[in-house]
């Protein structure tokens, strides 16, 4: 009878250390992507405004146009588009309430995106804005 309750306690604590496991790799991934992310963020926010890789035009935009930019394992890509707000579009672009205002001129509305693999293809975004100063 000691046998099999010792049996049923140790497949227990087999499961929970499978489920443990699967969690701290995903957590790693995690942690992986948004380490990238956070790398093209700062990358992309250093950039002149008129920097090619912050063209609209140039949407979608990727990894090969930063310099020496190489992904980590278990990152399969980073893109980034570009949306140029103007005062001119009929949009209320920064969500106050009035369109085509003057302080909704040269700012960039920029998501830039992370692939990466876990137990199945996932997605990081993040969004930011990046204004052009004088």
């Amino acid at each position: 009878m000691a046998m099999l309750v010792l049996t049923i306690g140790i497949l227990a604590l087999n499961s929970m250390q499978v489920s443990s496991t699967r969690g701290n790799s995903s957590a790693n991934n995690l942690t992986v992507a948004s380490s990238v992310a956070g790398d093209g963020f700062e990358r992309l926010l250093n950039l002149d405004y008129d920097d090619s890789t912050m063209d609209p035009a140039g949407n979608p935009h990727d990894e090969t146009e930063l310099t020496g930019y190489q992904l980590p394992a278990g990152v399969a890509s980073i893109s980034w588009n570009v949306a140029e707000w103007t005062n001119t579009d009929g949009t209320d672009n920064d969500g106050d309430g009035t369109t085509d205002e003057a302080d909704e001129l040269n700012i960039k509305l920029v998501s830039l995106t992370v692939n990466y693999q876990d137990q199945q293809a996932k997605t990081l975004t993040i969004n930011f804005l990046k204004s052009e100063l004088y």
